[in-house]
């Protein structure tokens, strides 16, 4: 059983990076002197790592590497703090859906080596808290995890270097998720990897169609596509307002504990508006690139509020199988959750007049207003 109460530290995902990709990371970007002890311990763990993960890509990744992966994989998108998440959770009580674990997102290539596997692992359910930061979503290293910690391991692209850089958010979206200024050879390479990643993750949890929770391929459609052509798309979307609110707490929670570089707060204001900006108008852009029948948008008020019906639409819609076998499952976990409390949160007019300005396209995309229970302060009255 896993302790939510338990305390717990985390370390950037770079523990479990190739030594290629850590210097290029290392080597480009600015480490801040407060996080050096931090960065120290971060390559010390790496290196520990290293010839485990040397074994695993040398004499175990062969045996998946080009496997054929026979069921289409699920990709739920949508932007973080949207749902996402609760929603991975839900559809992974029905047992034939696979996921990249925990342990797995941060050690990729030491998964099916039993000796690292056995250390890093145990060393991994030491200092994982029983919470994460910002949510109080229940962490534990088998549990279910979005792979982009992960696919960034080898190749040197994963929207998610962005915790550790925090100031190069908008650089690591526009090559990481837009691919801009990215050679051929290393998309494919990429691709390559996030194949592999998947492969292993259906062997690891011995289950056989791979579902996917990783905000960051809101934005990439269209690749995914060229990888998938018959993959099935689950886009969930939520009120800007909370989205922006939760979006900010959960940035300035999980920050302190993963980054290697400073940042002005105000700076990551304004890259949390321009990062939904982005990601949701490229989302909008490439949706109708997606076949008929392979695409379902579900609001996360939705969920919440009849969460049984809206999964059992969401199985029909897709032409899903599995719905009536599982839906004990969902039940039981569903009830597991019905005391989880979520953070409550209140908001200045002027922050409402500027999403409302700079994220009115999505409000209006899905019919969105300002929630009535979110606490608006105004100005006037500080």
């Amino acid at each position: 059983m896993i302790n939510s109460q338990k305390r717990g530290f985390l370390l950037p995902p770079a523990v479990g990076y190739s030594f290629k990709v850590l210097l290029y990371l290392f080597g480009n970007h600015m480490i801040s002197l407060r996080f050096m002890l931090r960065t120290i311990i971060t390559l010390l763990v790496n290196l520990i790592n290293w010839p485990f993960r040397a074994y695993e890509k040398l004499f175990i990744n062969n045996k998946y590497i080009g496997n054929k992966i026979k069921k289409e994989p699920i990709f739920i998108v949508g932007h973080w703090r949207s749902g996402t998440t609760h929603l991975h959770n839900i559809l992974c009580q029905d047992p034939q859906m696979a996921y990249v674990t925990t342990f797995q997102s941060v050690f990729p290539d030491t998964l099916f080596n039993k000796v690292g596997r056995f250390i890093f692992e145990g060393f991994a359910r030491i200092l994982i808290p029983g919470t994460r930061k910002g949510d109080n979503v229940i962490l534990g290293t088998s549990l279910p995890q979005e792979e982009e910690f992960a696919i960034g391991d080898k190749t040197a692209i994963s929207f998610y270097y962005f915790w550790m850089f925090p100031r190069s958010l908008k650089k690591f979206y526009n090559q990481c998720i837009r691919f801009k200024g990215v050679d051929d050879a290393k998309i494919k390479s990429w691709k390559k990897d996030y194949k592999l990643l998947i492969t292993k993750a259906l062997h690891n949890t011995k289950r056989e169609r791979f579902l996917s929770k990783n905000p960051p391929n809101t934005g990439r459609i269209g690749v995914l596509l060229e990888m998938f052509p018959n993959a099935k798309f689950i886009h969930i979307h939520r009120n800007p307002v909370e989205v922006y609110l939760s979006t900010q707490n959960f940035f300035n929670k999980m920050l302190p504990h993963l980054q290697l570089q400073t940042i002005d707060p105000l700076k990551l204001e304004e890259d949390i508006i321009l990062l939904y900006k982005d990601i949701m108008q490229d989302y909008l852009n490439q949706r109708e690139m997606i076949p008929k029948g392979q695409l379902v948008e579900i609001a996360f008020e939705e969920l919440e509020k009849n969460p049984k019906l809206c999964i059992e639409n969401l199985y029909k819609s897709l032409n899903l199988s599995g719905y009536q076998e599982s839906e004990s499952n969902f039940e039981s976990y569903l009830d597991s959750k019905k005391s989880y409390k979520k953070n409550k949160h209140h908001i200045t007019a002027k922050l409402i007049r500027k999403i409302q300005t700079e994220w009115g396209f999505a409000m209006k995309e899905w019919s969105y207003d300002v929630p009535e229970h979110i606490e608006i302060i105004h100005e006037d009255h500080k």
